[in-house]
């Protein structure tokens, strides 16, 4: 019995390592982001907190409010000092909580025991870019489960994959090989083979060549002769104003003159 729980929790670190490994890969890409807050992790035990987040801030703005009230005299120091005091209390805050996100992240990326010891203490959120869903938040989000749903189940990271990883056998969706290139044509000599037999051809009968014939003019049908009772007579010609009628019996002046009684 032993046996078998010692081989589940050594299966169950391998498989935790995996995870972590998938997701420090995840950060260090951008696509998951990690989110703290300074209420759950600043104070004193907790592995990123650091004392001197709060005092060297304090020490730096004291220092220098002394140094300008020595120089420059008593009222203008006592502003100053009232001005750093301020600065201290508002925004010492975000110089703590800036601090205490860049301590988290170099301790989550360290190891999966770290990763793990500061998963349990809280104040830490995994975010995926992207994705509408809700952020897994520590000590009780399940961060497997949030890693094997937006990140695939126990996959090696990018980087660490081999390239000459074996290919694992099965049908898979691949696109269709590119078709076989045509095969050339094949050409077929007419002309027989220099080294075959061949009966030998019979000379060619000889080739007469004939002028090219002249060509004649055409023959016209001869036309058949008229007889003179059909000959038809063109009419005569209209006579034009001026003209004269003369006769050869007509020897008496024409009618057509006026000759005036004697």
């Amino acid at each position: 019995m032993s046996r078998l729980l010692a081989e589940w929790k050594e299966r169950k670190g391998r498989e935790d390592d995996v995870l972590h490994e998938q997701l420090c890969a995840a950060i260090r890409a951008g696509q998951v982001q990690v989110f703290t807050d300074p209420r759950l992790l600043d104070f004193q035990g907790s592995p990123v907190h650091q004392h001197w987040d709060h005092l060297l801030p304090l020490t730096i703005l004291m220092t220098l409010a002394l140094v300008i009230l020595l120089a420059s005299g008593v009222l203008i120091g006592i502003v100053v000092m009232t001005l750093c005091v301020f600065a201290h209390l508002f925004g010492n805050k975000y110089y703590v909580g800036w601090r205490l996100k860049t301590r988290a992240l170099s301790y989550i990326l360290g190891s999966n025991a770290q990763f793990q010891a500061l998963w349990q203490l809280g104040g830490v959120a995994l975010v995926v870019k992207g994705v509408n869903e809700a952020p897994c938040l520590a000590p009780k989000g399940d961060w497997r489960k949030f890693i094997r749903r937006n990140l695939g189940e126990g996959k090696p990271p990018p980087q660490e994959q081999l390239t000459n990883a074996p290919v694992p056998a099965g049908p898979r969706m691949t696109a269709p090989p590119p078709p076989p290139p045509a095969p050339p044509p094949q050409v077929i000599e007419d002309s027989p083979l220099s080294d075959s037999l061949q009966p030998a051809a019979a000379p060619a009968a000889p080739v007469s060549v004939l002028p090219d014939p002249v060509p004649s003019e055409p023959v016209l049908p001869e036309a058949e002769p008229v007889p003179e009772n059909e000959i038809m007579m063109a009419p005569p010609a209209s006579p034009k104003p001026g003209d004269r009628w003369a006769s050869i019996n007509d020897e008496e002046p024409p009618h057509d003159e006026v000759v005036p009684r004697q």
